[in-house]
């Protein structure tokens, strides 16, 4: 199966998201307004189940790869992978995810193509999550809305050292403006034609 998640750009609300999760503890503060959009740019790959492990390989924007990662499809294997951080850290966290909550096999996920620039402010983490998120809901016929592979995928990145927010997590593929409301763990989307 072929999969392709985009970027996103923020256009108005950087880290409000998380402004806005801080309601819950304090009423009085404003709710978080995000407009963003997503872009042309991202992570393309060919994904196979796999039953018993998490098989990566990618391809960067600059040409680089990393050598291939092999994880068993284990528990403490995915979350301790996940805790150390670095580029894998996000399949890992996001794979621990789906075991802990679906119990599903593995993944074999060729990146063969990132034209999303990395480390530039364009969620190529969140992006990466994603491509996990939809692999699983796809290949193993979970039936997820694409809130809920958001959802997962903004776990998977929590699983790591990475403190995202969840504006980072684009709710539809292309180029899409859509507006977020941020309230607590309520979130609000009104995909707009950009």
């Amino acid at each position: 199966m072929r999969i392709f998640v985009p970027g996103r750009l923020c256009l108005f609300g950087e880290h409000s998201d998380w402004a806005g999760e801080y309601r819950s503890v304090n009423p009085l503060l404003e709710k978080g307004y995000t407009l963003i959009v997503g872009t042309n740019q991202g992570i393309y790959a060919n994904v196979l189940p796999n039953s018993t492990e998490l098989i990566i390989r990618t391809s960067l924007n600059d040409g680089r790869s990393y050598e291939p990662l092999r994880l068993p499809m284990e528990s403490n294997t995915l979350k301790c992978i996940a805790a150390k951080g670095g580029f894998f850290s996000y399949a890992a966290g996001t794979a621990y995810q789906f075991l802990t909550h679906y119990g599903v096999g593995g993944l074999e996920v060729d990146n063969y193509l990132t034209d999303l620039p990395i480390q530039k402010g364009l969620s190529s983490s969140a992006a990466f999550c994603v491509l996990i998120a939809r692999s699983f809901n796809r290949l193993y016929d979970l039936k997820m809305t694409i809130r809920s592979e958001m959802e997962f995928a903004y776990l998977g990145e929590r699983t790591t050292p990475s403190l995202c927010g969840r504006m980072d997590r684009k709710d539809s593929g292309g180029r899409v403006l859509t507006r977020r409301t941020l309230e607590g763990e309520y979130h609000k989307y009104e995909p707009k034609p950009a």
